[in-house]
């Protein structure tokens, strides 16, 4: 029989047992090894975002918005007016005005994410006339007023009006007219607007990051587009912007313009008495001459027309050949020169500037910063995970290796 001191028969010794074999357990990431692997995940994020946002995000702000809208305003003082009141008196005649030309554009539909519709209402109003030696209201009742005609006056203050409406590519700010794209100009409220399928060129913007250079520009008042050179660099309200200049050449409205405005007359026929030739009753007709030139200043980090000098001359001529009248005979319907306010102008480099500043700050500034950050954060974490890395004297010292879970 056993002593109860010792183990019962068969069994194992002590301390054979399987379970009593000592199994490391598994080892759990500390805060202090996560860091070194997050800080590279965050600094290589960072490093994505400094090349995606100049690429992907910022290149929706150089695009023409759909929210566009803007008013201009250029004033002309001593101008020259056909006055249309004398069409019923015994002789023709022109006044002195002093002129507002009024224009907005505003973005209309169709409109999508590669093209944007602007309409563009333009008009020239008279605020006062010089008749002699007075100064008169453009709506006083004068000689030639016909009060049978009420619907239109010829003392209406207006002296011209047009409508544009054109699809445009947001990136190039070129006419797009393909796919229910249009263009269409409307120069009488009473009458259908004027199709206008082989449009070319700019005419109240010009695309993001303009470069210096000569391109094409539209003119709405001859339906033609002629070149738009680049002509030096200037400032406006201590803003930088570039000169581009358009000139339209002589043409002749009855011919090459229909649908002018009613108010307008691309034509007037007249004794010849009535123009100042002679005193011979017989009809003579003269035909309205459009010529002008355009001297942008244009912000060319948006294409945004910060300022403006517009030459108008407009003057009724007879046709070549003409019998019995003098070959430099001209009417004179409108002479002006007409320059933005500085109000206009204030608003229009205060438009650059809002359409400029994201793209500073998205394109430029942020990338800069996400940049810095992305580098740094790169760096610590390749730091932590290797500390190795670092100078011995920023090391932590290592724990020393244990045997049998005593120091060495």
């Amino acid at each position: 029989m056993s002593s109860p001191s010792e183990p019962p028969s068969g069994s194992p010794p002590s301390g054979s047992f399987p379970n009593s074999e000592t199994r490391p357990e598994p080892r759990r990431w500390s805060a202090a090894d996560l860091a070194g692997p997050t800080l590279i995940f965050v600094g290589a994020f960072l490093l994505a975002v400094t090349i995606a946002l100049p690429t992907l995000l910022v290149g929706g702000f150089r695009t023409i918005p759909l929210s566009t809208d803007f008013t201009t305003v250029a004033t002309a003082d001593d101008a020259t007016i056909f006055d249309r009141c004398s069409l019923e008196t015994r002789s023709a005649r022109t006044v002195g005005a002093d002129l507002v030309r009024q224009q907005r554009v505003v973005a209309v539909q169709p409109s999508d994410e590669h093209r944007v519709t602007v309409q563009a209402g333009t008009s020239i109003q008279a605020e006062a006339l010089r008749i002699g030696d007075r100064e008169v209201d453009p709506g006083d009742p004068r000689p030639g007023v016909d009060s049978d005609d009420p619907a239109q006056p010829c003392n209406d203050a207006t002296v011209n009006a047009i409508k544009d409406r054109v699809t445009l590519d947001r990136k190039n700010a070129l006419p797009r007219l393909a796919a229910r794209g249009a263009s269409e100009i409307q120069y009488d409220s009473g009458q259908a607007a004027v199709l206008v399928p082989d449009r070319r060129g700019v005419t109240y913007l010009l695309p993001f990051d303009t470069e210096p250079a000569d391109r094409e520009y539209f003119d709405t008042v001859t339906r033609t587009t002629v070149p738009l050179t680049y002509d030096g660099d200037t400032e406006v309200l201590g803003r930088d912007v570039a000169r581009f200049r358009a000139e339209i050449p002589d043409t002749d409205l009855a011919r090459e313009a229909l649908g002018r405005p009613v108010g307008t007359n691309v034509s007037i026929t007249r004794p010849g008495s009535w123009f100042g030739i002679g005193d011979t009753r017989r009809p003579l007709t003269a035909n309205l001459h459009h010529r002008s030139s355009w001297d942008l200043a244009v912000d060319t980090r948006t294409g945004t027309i910060v300022d403006a000098t517009i030459t108008v001359d407009e003057v009724y001529r007879f046709p070549d050949g003409t019998q019995g009248v003098p070959a430099d005979f001209e009417l004179p319907h409108l002479r002006a020169t007409f320059t933005y306010d500085e109000d206009t102008q204030t608003r229009m480099t205060d438009l650059a500037s809002d359409l400029a500043t994201p793209i500073l700050i998205w394109g430029r500034l942020v990338p800069i910063g996400t940049a810095v950050l992305g580098v740094v954060a790169l760096l610590a974490g390749l730091v932590l995970t290797n500390p190795a890395w670092l100078p011995a004297r920023f090391r932590r010292p290592r724990d020393a290796e244990t045997v049998g879970g005593q120091p060495e």
